[in-house]
């Protein structure tokens, strides 16, 4: 079994889930301040859920892509901190998604809440289609 810890970047907070390739669910973990510990952070919760990779969240529509250099340069600085591999999927929208799953949970606090939902959205995508897609690309 593999697991993977799916990230939603963002400058000042990331999202943050945890999920496998066996029972292929995806779920919530936390939100995390994106600190100058945020490497240290990611890799406890790596460790402790004994993850073997990272899920990053990335746009690769260049319309809606802003962030898409900073998210690599992330993605790269967490490999040389974790020795963990990053992989990126697709997160068209998993904002937007992530709070109309909270509304429709009649959850309160939405932007409280739609980091680690997102998360959990990118890297439930990912899982829903792990096997069947080529790993070494970035996009």
């Amino acid at each position: 079994m593999k697991y993977f810890i799916g990230i939603d970047w963002g400058e000042r907070k990331i999202g943050v889930a945890f999920g496998d390739d066996e029972t292929c669910q995806s779920f919530s973990c936390k939100v995390l301040e994106n600190d100058k510990n945020i490497f240290d952070k990611l890799n406890e919760i790596a460790i402790k859920y004994e993850a073997n990779d990272f899920v990053i969240g990335i746009q690769y529509d260049k319309i809606y892509n802003d962030n898409s250099k900073k998210i690599k340069k992330f993605a790269k600085n967490l490999t040389i901190q974790t020795g963990k591999e990053v992989i990126f999927a697709e997160e068209m929208f998993s904002t937007r998604e992530a709070q109309n799953n909270l509304k429709s949970a009649n959850k309160k606090n939405l932007s409280e809440k739609d980091d680690v939902e997102s998360a959990r959205i990118i890297l439930q995508n990912f899982l829903d289609t792990y096997g069947k897609i080529d790993l070494t690309s970035d996009g």
